[in-house]
């Protein structure tokens, strides 16, 4: 048995050497057998620690084996002694001698299954203290050899001196004594077939410069005194990369000269390029110290080529302290070919298999080998405190991605050779903006031929070193590469699609922005549903699709933009957060639908924002949001990104539910007309706000006695000496005056206090201005493309075409959306006969198809508008601003009318301001144009209306209509009030006209409050008050406006005198009224008027009243008798005192009887 020992030994294929090497003790003889293979020596002796002689050992094999035979020892320090044949010696410890091996049969079951971790510190060549020796232990994987030596200067290269005892793992292991550092070694194997060759330690620390492959014996862990612990610390905390990220990439090379991007030496890097890199903000720097192809000779130490290891630490060590993070452009994804230490290492491919296109790729079916590339990563984090290695994806997905994270190591993975993954075609359309689907290719897409990855592409033009950063891999960080210059990039992920959860990050212009990728959210707030009921004009609820909708996609807050622009080319959403480039942001078309629309993730309330549009033919150019619901104040014209769920708190619940269940044309409505710009203003000149005005505004309302507020439109308007009637946005309030909660709150204030609130509402045409509706998609999209059709020559704005149903749908979700959103309980319809008659205005037009001047797409429109909004907001009064003859247009639909509530009688208006601005004297000859009105007041349901059209424009304001001295003229005024809030239909008044302001409407200036310090204006005011609050007591002034059965003329024949006498009547007799106006400027004594009750009658109201500015001319005691006198038709009669240009109100007291 023994000599089959020494015969394995003395043919260099025993795997237990230490079995039959060195000391062994044999307790039958009582001896201690020494033996020693030393095939170059003559003779050897045994050296013993303890200073007893010499003892020479005996040949026992003529290759060299030594044996001495030492009796009665069991143990025995000492060492060996050879002298070879020119009498050369050499006295060492015997590494046989010392059998501690420092890798265990736990290493050993942790390597076989891919866990050992701290794999580097196990095998190699390491610096131990054994028994007291100094050497070096080394230890090797190489499951297949028969033998493996190793071998070095030390042993002059000889595998016969140190042959190492295997594990049963298959690592081999032997302590060298007396080694130190700086030794040149390599392993000798010896294969099954019996080949011999020699293999670079795989975990060498230390190598020669190749072509030499010889590694050094190198003690990693005393070679640097480290300083960077806080930096080391800190990474630790975090998870895994923190973006923005800006990575320098510095190029080790020989023989160049030495710049910032590229250097010779590690010591430069310290010289040159730390110093830069200092006085940038660069948060990483990334070393590449091995060329394409360059054969690696040890996968565990830093290229021979440029330095020490201890240099390259330093360098690290000084970034650190820096805060900048070090990358490590390392792990190739496979073997390189030629003088490849790892192929075939033991005579068998452990390490390597064949790969395509005839490359080596590591076995990573192999646990061993998969722990060893996991060893690797955790070396560099450890040893060399490398903050991130990179690979790319396909070598990090078979080697790293399912093993241990390695704490604090992050990855780069960047593609060495990306392929194109688009066509030329492809790559071009969307640079050029051409591509109605972006999202096909931009984005994460499945990679062909490629398991587990994704390709995700960007368009960040003018970006640079763009980065990506999933989410469920924080450790993992791609730079993007590009694949055009204008601005297309592209990288390689770990994952599936519609798993892959990430952000980007780029560099611009020096400023470095992180974002989610838009086009990672396939995500659309349309449904096929929405798009056909958008089609057909009845999507009444298209606000809540089109525009921008703050929308949380799949955990991930943003804005979903939609825009209806069927004949555009490209449309691209741009603003503050892509520095307004439509490249950077297209938007993805619907097919069949002419809808655009984005999700960009990481935008918010208060963005700013607009339209990119790309036509068919022409430049670009930007557009407002049609559907935004909150503009920039102008100048601006961007629109605001604005979520008004959840912004206001209403607190008119009981005045909504009792609105809905009003009789609004048997109440009273008294309705102050303003314009929020020029009512008042602060101290500074500028507006009052939303809030001002509730403030305010409410106060002054109430204390005058109206019912309900109008408001000139508050729709966003560009030019404001349009008065908003010029209207860009029509889902924004203007942003003049505040945000739109604040309007919110202005309504809901005037609703707590029983004030009703009217919108002037303008679906009749809108302005031309560039950035707007006009020519939306570089076609005329919201107005006919026929000037004939399509322009209002006298206003220069243009004309909706109502015959398309997205218009009509548009308009329409307007109205719905101010009644719903803001509680507004009316709108007042504008310019309605403009939008009635084809010729309304035009020298030439277009008739329909019937051959006649009537709008027959406005009509149906108009009448879509009320019926839906009556059907979903009961109780809302919609009001029309016709100034025709048009029948019906206060009728249901169902009866053939419009739809409307109510209707300005402007006819009415026309006339009397006719009469009263003649000199009284004159008068007589135009009486018909008082009594006129009663002839048609009961066609229509109508509201007067002495509006804001009345008071500009050089057609003085109402009191600057009124003939005479001033004193006459408020006189004249009183009388026209009088007259007004006596005659049958609804009021309106616009502001300033109550306190008889006496200069035009100016919109850039507050109302002259001034005047009120003098008492004309005083008394008119007042005067206009008491006329509200006896309006709203008497139900005859209201109650029955719309029908003959309210009203009766007394004497409606007298022109001479130039006095009306009519009575107002309630469903309730009793409530009667009588209304006596004298537009003469002579008094009448002893005028008889008949009543029809003989019962005495109440002064309720007399314009000649001195707290009006009168005469104090009024009934003595506010009441007189009724005479048994027939007048009028009537069997009783009263005589009155009629001062010039005055009215009397007088109602009956109750009958007593007795």
């Amino acid at each position: 048995m023994l000599e089959e020992h020494i015969q394995k030994i003395i043919e260099l294929r025993h795997e237990a050497p230490y079995s039959i090497l060195g000391p062994h003790y044999a307790e039958r003889e009582r001896m201690l057998t020494i033996r020693a293979f030393l095939p170059r020596a003559e003779r050897a002796y045994v050296l013993p620690a303890n200073g007893t002689a010499r003892r020479e050992m005996q040949r026992m094999h003529p290759d060299g084996l030594f044996v001495a035979r030492i009796p009665g020892v069991t143990m025995l320090e000492y060492r060996l002694l050879a002298i070879d044949a020119v009498g050369q010696s050499s006295t060492f410890h015997d590494p046989y001698a010392i059998h501690e091996p420092s890798f265990t049969h736990a290493d050993g079951q942790a390597l076989q299954t891919g866990t050992l971790e701290n794999l580097f510190a196990k095998l190699g060549a390491h610096l131990r203290v054994k028994d007291g020796v100094m050497g070096v232990n080394f230890t090797v994987w190489a499951p297949h050899a028969s033998r493996v030596s190793v071998v070095g200067t030390f042993n002059e290269w000889d595998g016969r001196r140190h042959p190492l005892e295997r594990h049963q793992s298959g690592v081999w292991e032997l302590f060298v004594p007396d080694l130190g550092l700086g030794e040149l070694y390599k392993y000798e194997i010896r294969n099954a077939e019996g080949a011999v060759f020699l293999k670079t330690d795989p975990l060498a620390f230390h190598t020669e410069v190749y072509p030499k492959t010889a590694a050094f014996a190198y003690d990693w862990q005393r070679c640097h005194d480290w300083s960077d612990a806080p930096w080391m610390a800190r990474a630790m905390e975090t998870s895994g990369w923190e973006l923005p990220v800006a990575i320098h990439r510095v190029t080790l090379r020989e023989s160049t000269a030495a710049d910032p991007g590229q250097v010779a030496t590690y010591g430069q890097l310290g010289d040159i390029v730390l110093p830069w890199l200092s006085e940038r903000s660069f948060s990483h720097v990334e070393l590449a110290f091995w060329a394409e192809g360059e054969t690696v000779a040890g996968y565990f130490t830093p290229n021979p080529r440029y330095g020490r290891p201890e240099e390259l630490m330093a360098f690290i060590d000084a970034c650190h302290q820096r805060d900048i993070g070090v990358i490590l452009d390392w792990i190739p994804p496979r073997i390189p070919l030629e003088g490849q230490e790892l192929s075939w290492f033991d005579g068998t491919r452990i390490y390597d298999r064949d790969d395509v296109g005839g490359r080596l790729a590591f076995d990573l079916k192999r646990p061993e080998v998969r722990n060893f590339l996991l060893a690797n990563a955790l070396f560099w984090r450890q040893v060399y405190h490398v903050d991130a290695l990179r690979t790319d994806a396909r070598t990090f997905a078979e080697r790293l991605q399912g093993q241990a994270a390695v704490d604090g190591l992050r990855f780069l993975l960047r593609e060495d050779e990306p392929r194109p993954t688009l066509t030329a075609t492809e790559c071009a359309d969307l640079i050029a903006g051409c591509h109605t689907d972006p999202h096909a290719l931009l984005g994460p897409h499945p990679l062909p031929g490629e398991s587990g990855l994704s390709v995700v592409r960007a368009l960040l033009p003018d970006a640079e070193a763009p980065f990506l950063l999933c989410e469920n891999q924080p450790r993992v960080l791609y730079p993007l590469h590009w694949v055009h210059n204008g601005g297309l990039c592209e990288t390689r992920v770990i994952g599936q699609p519609e798993s892959l959860r990430y952000r980007l990050s780029a560099t611009e212009h020096g400023r470095t922005w992180t974002f989610e990728d838009p086009y990672a959210f396939a995500y659309s707030i349309f449904g096929d549903q929405d798009c056909h009921l958008f089609a057909e004009g009845n999507h009444y609820r298209i606000f809540e699709k089109f525009g921008a909708h703050v929308r949380t996609v799949r955990g991930v807050s943003g804005v979903n933009f939609a825009v209806w622009a069927p004949n555009a080319r490209r449309v691209s959403v741009v603003g503050t957060f892509n520095e307004w480039d439509g490249r950077r942001h297209p938007m993805r078309l619907r097919p069949g639908s002419g809808i655009w629309e984005l999700f960009v993730p990481g935008l918010g309330e208060g963005d700013l924002y607009k339209f990119e549009i790309l036509p068919r033919n022409g430049p670009l150019f930007l557009k407002t949001d049609p559907y935004a619901f909150h503009t920039e104040t102008p100048p601006g014209t961007a629109s605001v990104v604005y979520d008004p769920a959840g912004k206001h708190q209403w607190r008119d619940g009981e005045w909504m539910q009792r609105r809905a269940g009003a009789k609004a044309w048997e109440r009273p409505v008294a309705i102050y007309e303003v314009h929020a710009g020029s009512w008042r203003h602060r101290p500074d000149g500028s507006f009052l706000s939303y809030r001002d005005l509730a403030d305010q505004l409410i106060p002054y309302v109430l204390e005058m006695g109206f019912t309900h507020i109008e408001f000139l439109p508050l729709a966003e308007h560009p030019y404001g000496p349009s008065w908003g009637y010029q209207i860009s946005n029509f889902y924004a309030p203007t942003a003049r005056f505040g945000k739109p909660e604040d309007l919110m709150e202005l309504i809901d204030r005037c609703h707590q206090h029983g004030i009703g609130v009217i919108l002037d509402w303008v679906p009749a045409h809108f302005p031309k201005d560039a950035h707007a509706m006009a020519w939306f998609d570089g076609t005329h999209l919201y107005e006919h493309a026929d000037p004939r059709q399509g322009e209002h020559p006298d206003w220069g704005t243009l004309i909706f075409n109502y015959g398309r149903h997205e218009i009509e749908n548009f308009l329409i979700a307007n109205a719905l959306y101010c009644l719903e959103n803001f509680h507004f309980d009316g709108l007042r319809v504008d310019a309605v006969a403009s939008m009635l008659y084809l010729d309304y205005s035009k020298k030439d037009w277009i008739p329909n198809k019937y051959g006649g001047n009537e709008n027959l797409e406005a009509i149906e429109f108009i009448k879509h508008t009320n019926a839906v909004v009556h059907a979903q907001h009961p109780g809302v009064m919609m009001i029309a601003e016709e100034s025709t003859a048009w029948p019906n247009v206060s009728r249901p639909t169902d009866h053939g009318g419009l739809g409307f509530g109510f209707k300005w009688n402007m006819g009415w208006m026309h006339d009397v301001l006719f009469y009263l601005q003649k000199e009284p004297v004159h008068r007589r000859h135009h009486h018909d144009k008082l009594t006129f009105g009663i002839v048609y007041a009961f066609n229509e349901n109508f509201i007067l209306s002495l509006s804001h059209d009345e008071v500009v424009h050089l057609k003085k304001s109402l009191l600057g209509k009124m003939p005479g001295t001033e004193r006459e003229q408020f006189a004249n005024l009183r009388l026209l009030y009088a007259f007004m809030y006596g005659h049958p239909g609804k009021k309106l008044l616009f502001m300033g006209g109550e306190f008889g302001q006496p200069s035009e409407w100016n919109h850039d200036a507050e109302l002259e409050w001034g005047l009120l310090r003098k008492p004309p204006h005083q008394g008119i005011q007042r005067f206009v008050a008491d006329l509200n609050r006896l309006y709203r007591q008497e139900p005859a002034c209201h109650q029955v406006d719309f029908r003959g059965a309210g009203f009766e003329w007394l004497d409606a024949g007298g022109a001479e005198t130039n006095v009306l006498t009519f009575l107002r009547k309630a469903r309730d007799p009793r409530d009667t009224v009588v209304f006596v106006l004298n537009f003469s400027d002579q008094a009448y004594k002893h005028y008889r008027i008949g009543v029809p009750f003989p019962v005495e009658y109440r002064e309720l109201l007399n314009s000649d009243a001195s707290e009006y500015g009168g005469s104090g001319e009024t009934l003595a005691g506010k009441r007189i008798m009724a005479e048994e006198v027939s007048s009028h038709g009537y069997a009783f009669s009263l005589v009155l005192n009629l001062p010039p240009l005055s009215a009397v109100v007088l109602k009956p007291a109750p009958l007593v009887l007795e």
